[in-house]
């Protein structure tokens, strides 16, 4: 099985973008999203974004004013992000999320980890680490915006464990997931049409399976409040603030 670094450096990461299908739509629910929130950054605000891919969430955050430290383990997807920043304010970073305190030269006004990026990390006490390291870099008032889909409230049976992701005539991708106790396993199979024949290429890796009441209970016991959360389309959104 591979970690889920391997998995994006040998399998996904050459077709995220466009497992994604319209990057530009991607792009623009992230400005929606982000224009609920009613940002209004200053000339120096400072923007995290945790698991950056491609730049669905970078990119609309620098437009509005942000400089943005983008982080991400996936070097492809970094550069896919650099082709489309242009001369806006995005400091790509290839390092594992855990590490983004590092590369900040002081604290942020907002941190973003959005996209399923929480369930990617090894383990829950790692997660704990990384909730711990958001609080202490955020700004008083600055807010953490997070998301990961729902697997804890429903777990799929059968044929539901098999999810269509993307196709066209030449790609078919796939998922089938295997819910354990703590964990998804999860299994990506990518069809690519190639000289005429189809060929089969099957990567598998672990998700965790983490519920957002212990999160927001951390996010709580730094004293960091609960905003707003939503569920939309399987996915949990969660915006916690920072006291003044």
């Amino acid at each position: 099985m591979a970690t889920v670094k391997d998995h994006y450096d040998s399998f996904l990461g050459s077709v995220y973008s466009w497992i994604l299908g319209d990057f530009d739509n991607a792009r623009r629910k992230s400005e929606a999203f982000f224009s609920e929130l009613s940002l209004a950054p200053g000339n120096d605000s400072v923007a995290v974004d945790l698991g950056c891919g491609p730049g669905c969430q970078s990119l609309p955050l620098a437009g509005l004013g942000y400089k943005v430290l983008a982080i991400d383990f996936c070097q492809p997807l970094l550069d896919e992000l650099c082709e489309r920043a242009g001369d806006l304010p995005i400091e790509p970073v290839c390092d594992d999320l855990r590490n983004f305190a590092k590369h900040l030269p002081g604290p942020a006004d907002l941190i973003v980890c959005m996209g399923d990026t929480l369930v990617h990390l090894p383990d829950t006490n790692s997660v704990r680490i990384v909730i711990d390291d958001v609080c202490n870099a955020l700004k008083p008032g600055g807010r953490f915006v997070y998301a990961i889909r729902d697997y804890v409230s429903f777990v799929p049976e059968a044929t539901q464990r098999f999810i269509p992701i993307r196709a066209d005539d030449q790609q078919i991708f796939t998922c089938f997931l295997d819910y354990r106790d703590d964990v998804v396993h999860v299994h990506d199979l990518l069809y690519s049409r190639i000289d005429g024949a189809w060929q089969m290429t099957i990567s598998d890796y672990l998700k965790l399976r983490l519920d957002t009441s212990k999160i927001n209970g951390q996010l709580a016991d730094h004293g960091l409040h609960i905003e707003a959360l939503q569920e939309q389309d399987g996915m949990i959104f969660v915006v916690a603030s920072k006291p003044l």
